[in-house]
């Protein structure tokens, strides 16, 4: 691959895994409103403020995964070395990825290894 396309696949990939860190406030978020809402004592409105901040971080996890695959190819491919930066911001993802459980542990893992590996 030329230089130019590993930068450009490089910068798509930190722009989609950007979703993953939106994914986590959202889901957060979600929670703080079922928190507000708790003393008023309404059950659905909870659950309804917990499910919409899962589906919202779920609906947002699929860039960032996206994100995620072009960054594993592109350590696949020995092609981080070359961007100091890059490896630091992919690092920093593969951490978030650790936080989504059961599934971004696995792949935030995988990808922590990639790196500590290339």
């Amino acid at each position: 691959m030329k230089q130019s396309t590993i930068v450009f696949l490089a910068i798509v990939s930190l722009f989609l895994q950007v979703f993953l860190l939106i994914s986590l406030i959202s889901f957060f978020t979600g929670f703080y409103s079922a928190y507000i809402a708790f003393s008023g004592g309404d059950p659905k409105l909870i659950a309804g403020h917990i499910s919409s901040g899962i589906v919202i971080s779920l609906i947002q996890m699929v860039p960032a995964l996206v994100g995620y695959f072009i960054s594993y190819m592109l350590i696949k491919n020995k092609r981080v070395n070359d961007f100091a930066l890059l490896k630091s911001a992919l690092k920093f993802f593969a951490y978030l990825w650790l936080l989504f459980i059961p599934i971004g542990t696995v792949l935030g893992a995988k990808l922590l290894t990639k790196l500590n590996k290339g």
